[in-house]
């Protein structure tokens, strides 16, 4: 079986938000996961995959998420982009991937 058995158990829960998780997406190397709620204002995480850790950096209670509707990873991960409610495209450099 794929995923290890019929009824197979996740590595990890990230519990990061309390609601309906509308946006998932992972950088094209699958090291990052971002997800996001499109119900809840202020609610986009980016998880380190491997550790199994979400980044406590980003993002600051200043970025202006409002509500989050989308959000993908440029194919080389150094830039993350969000669209939302307002109509804005939000795009974002990847520190990590500063040579891509």
């Amino acid at each position: 079986a794929v995923l290890g058995g019929p009824e197979p158990k996740p590595v990890k829960e990230f519990l990061n938000i309390r609601t309906a998780i509308t946006q998932l997406a992972f950088n094209p190397s699958s090291e990052m996961l971002a997800f996001s709620s499109k119900y809840v204002k202020q609610s986009m995480r980016v998880a380190h995959v491997a550790r199994r850790r979400v980044f406590a950096n980003w993002p600051t209670s200043k970025t202006p998420l409002n509500y989050v509707q989308c959000a993908a990873f440029s194919p080389h991960s150094g830039y993350l982009a969000f669209g939302n409610d307002k109509g804005h495209a939000m795009l974002y450099r990847v520190n990590h991937y500063a040579g891509a």
